[in-house]
């Protein structure tokens, strides 16, 4: 058993004195190279478009697919089922309240002033109070 631990310690120490000579500031300020940054960029135009995406747009692809389904017929009519599946899950969605800004308070401006509503989806005990003040 001490010859493990003897084994362990050695490795740690190597290891320790391998981290004191590398050279940390070279590393870090390596700029990515021009492949990376186009991978980059275009995941994060992936990402971008993928998050603005709202029940509204559902609906419409939706539509879209199923009119096109079935006006194409024979082949179409694959693309006139995900048009009703892509319909049904922003219905489901629109339904849930889901959109943009969901989880922020919602509101208006009247005579300068912003007022923002609110939400009717809390706690109902808390709106029977709201409601009885």
């Amino acid at each position: 058993m001490p010859e493990g631990s003897d084994r362990l310690e050695r490795d740690v120490e190597e290891v320790l004195s391998n981290i004191e000579d590398f050279d940390w500031r070279r590393r870090q300020s390596r700029r990515p190279g021009p492949i990376r940054l186009a991978v980059q960029r275009f995941g994060a135009g992936i990402v971008n478009r993928a998050t603005a995406l709202t029940a509204n747009h559902l609906l419409l692809v939706g539509a879209l697919f199923l009119i096109v389904g079935l006006v194409l017929r024979g082949g179409g009519m694959w693309l006139a089922v995900a048009g009703i599946v892509v319909f049904v899950i922003g219905l489901f969605w629109a339904s849930r309240g889901g959109g943009r800004g969901n989880g922020q308070p919602r509101g208006g401006y009247w005579r300068d002033r912003y007022i923002s509503y609110e939400s009717q989806s809390g706690n109902p005990l808390k709106r029977w109070f709201r409601r009885n003040r």
